[in-house]
């Protein structure tokens, strides 16, 4: 080998080694640096990073790759909190790169950041399917009530890990939770299989078991799990709920006993689990314990009004309105409990039973601001507005504070006949709320069908100070300053129509016909152009420029949008008389003489002889107004 082949064979060596690439190498180094920083957490020995690193370094020490081996190695530290803060920044640079999107989410997972970790973990599944991203997401759709979601992901969890008892036992909640016990008891079983002396996986097979009404193989395990626990009165006292199920009331009472529930009598003892029942939102098992109470204790009318409240939240209006008609007829009504039935049959609609069971709970002392609100609206759909004011006019007198109730009464008043006492309870509204839009609404338009102009334009702009695309409110402030020939505060309020919705070809051109009406024709020619512009067929805007290029001597240009605005709308009459003016402006047509031997057939009709003779006159007269003053010899 000579020189030359050995100095070629050292270039090569050089390039391969070192990565340089001498402008022909690949362009995209941060991209590259990408990819080592992808298998980075795979590498087993730290000779293997050291190198890994040093590349990302060198190819793109800034980029998302170099926070990410940041962020690895914080996190491997166990510095949580920066490792973070090194994951966002690289997700900033590439929010392609799921693997930081899966790393980041698993740590503010661990942090409680639930949403966050959500979002994160469900990224990095697009990118690539990682067992830990599926037990991450799993734990926050089981938090969520999301169970199909949490099942899904638990099961493709367990395919990387068969062996993890905590897997197989929050797969079996996720189960119990859907009411799938057979699903449930088999993941319990898994969980004892690999982890035969965890409590809680005994408990929840007892569970599942109770859930299929196998009481006895619930008891089953609920002896196993008191015989490693045998002072758990948890455990007393589930046993006890599984023997009392089976009829087995001695026993159950002996478990009762254990479990330190021996000092209250039982209906009390079972109102009192009914209580914590409906608290929790477990309105099924809160029905079961106000029957067992019920069972001890018939006719019970407290727990009666308790059972509706929970058939009520459940949504079974039928068996609330039972239970609460039944707790009245023992004689245990009381303002809540007409409260609650008058709503429900409202909600049913039926209103006259409503009305009779709101007026019942009013017999009652305190508490009357919501039922009487309840009659006056019922009172304000039916058209009783008299009672409906009467009932408005109590609720203020408890409550004066509330500008919704203002509004109500209002209405009630306006559609009473009584528009200026309904003024003054929509002024209440705006001034208890600024910013009640529908009040401002309604006070504007009641006020300008009376005829308070004034107090009409100041609630319209409080109306567009609100909401300031709102058409309706810029049409009834046009119509205002129109009549009241306001022409500044008309087009100010023109002029921000067309700021608001800029390619709103009406606003455009109304604009112009203000400036036109205050004779600047140059605003007013640009404003019709830019309404054209949106709609070139804008028939009035044509017509507008049209009339415009007349008045400032520009012929030719009427002509030209005229014939427009014609074609776009050929029945205006105004275009018509502007297009004729133009085309005589424009060409003139001369008079035609017939010789005098054809004088006979002139004079044929004196009719026809007096309508050409008042048209060459009109001719004339319209010459004479231009200055084309033309002599008698020339018309001859």
């Amino acid at each position: 080998m000579n020189k030359y082949q050995m100095f070629v064979s050292l270039i090569l060596l050089l390039i391969v080694t070192t990565g340089f690439d001498w402008g022909f190498g690949p362009k995209d180094k941060c991209g590259e640096a990408k990819k080592i920083a992808s298998s980075y957490a795979d590498l087993k020995n730290r000779e293997e990073r050291s190198t890994a690193e040093a590349r990302i370094q060198k190819l793109c020490p800034d980029g998302a790759a170099s926070h990410f081996i940041k962020a690895l190695n914080l996190e491997w530290t166990g510095d949580t909190d920066l490792a973070i803060v090194e994951y966002r920044e690289t997700l900033k640079d590439s929010p392609e790169l799921p693997v930081a999107n899966g790393n980041l989410g698993l740590l503010v997972l661990k942090k409680g950041m639930l949403d966050e970790a959500s979002v994160e973990l469900s990224k990095a599944m697009q990118g690539q399917s990682d067992p830990r991203y599926h037990k991450g997401l799993a734990r926050i759709f089981a938090s969520r009530k999301f169970s199909h979601l949490a099942a899904y992901h638990y099961r493709e969890a367990l395919k990387a890990y068969p062996t993890d008892a905590d897997l197989h036992e929050q797969l079996a909640e996720v189960y119990s939770g859907m009411e799938l016990y057979d699903n449930a008891e088999e993941e319990y079983r898994r969980t004892l299989a690999i982890k035969p002396g965890s409590e809680s996986a005994r408990l929840g097979l007892a569970a599942a078991y109770t859930g299929k009404e196998r009481y006895d193989n619930a008891i089953e395990e609920l002896k196993k799990a008191l015989a490693a626990n045998p002072r758990n009165k948890d455990i007393h006292h589930l046993l006890a709920e599984n023997y009392e199920k089976k009829g087995e009331r001695k026993s159950a009472e002996e478990e009762y006993q254990l479990a330190g529930e021996v000092n209250e009598d039982r209906h009390l003892k079972y109102s009192r689990r009914g209580d914590d029942y409906f608290a929790s939102k477990e309105y099924d098992k809160a029905v079961a314990a106000y029957q067992s109470a019920l069972k001890e204790k018939p006719n019970w009318p407290e727990t009666l009004q308790k059972l509706g409240d929970v058939y009520r939240s459940a949504g079974r209006d039928e068996d609330a309105i039972a239970a609460y008609k039944e707790a009245i007829r023992q004689k245990g009504e009381n303002k809540a409990v007409h409260f609650s039935l008058g709503a429900l049959y409202e909600k049913k609609g039926l209103l006259d039973e409503a009305v009779v069971e709101y007026r019942h709970s009013l017999k009652f002392a305190g508490g009357q601001e919501e039922p009487r609100q309840r009659l006056a609206d019922i009172y304000s759909v039916r058209g009783s507005f008299p009672q409906a004011i009467e009932q408005y006019r109590e609720v203020i007198k408890l409550r004066a504070d509330n500008p919704l109730t203002h509004l109500n009464l209002a209405r009630a008043y306006v559609n009473n006949k009584n528009n200026k006492d309904g003024i003054k309870e929509y002024q209440e509204a705006v001034r208890l709320n600024p910013d009640y839009l529908e009040a401002h609404r309604e006070l504007a338009s009641l006020c300008k069908k009376d005829g308070l102009s004034d107090v009409a334009e100041k609630e319209y702009l409080e109306v567009l100070r609100l909401k300031k695309d709102d058409a309706d409110a810029r049409n009834a402030l046009t119509a205002i300053y129109v009549k009241n020939k306001n022409y500044d505060e008309l087009t100010t309020l023109l002029k921000s129509g067309v700021e608001v919705n800029p390619k709103d070809a009406n606003g455009h051109y109304k604009l112009g016909l203000v400036y036109e009406f205050k004779k600047n024709y140059e605003e007013a020619t640009a404003q019709y152009k830019e309404a054209i512009d949106l709609k070139s067929d804008h028939a009035k805007a044509l017509n507008a420029l049209g009339r415009v290029y007349m008045k400032t001597g520009n012929i030719a240009e009427a002509k030209e949008a005229l014939e427009s605005a014609k074609k776009a709308d050929p029945s205006h009459e105004e275009t018509t008389v502007l297009l004729s003016s133009v085309k005589d402006e424009l060409s003139p047509e001369p008079k035609k003489y017939k010789k005098k031997g054809n004088k006979s057939k002139k004079r044929g009709s004196g009719k026809h002889k007096g309508s050409k003779a008042k048209a060459s006159k009109k001719s004339d007269k319209g010459e004479s107004k231009k200055g084309h003053k033309v002599s008698s010899k020339k018309k001859r």
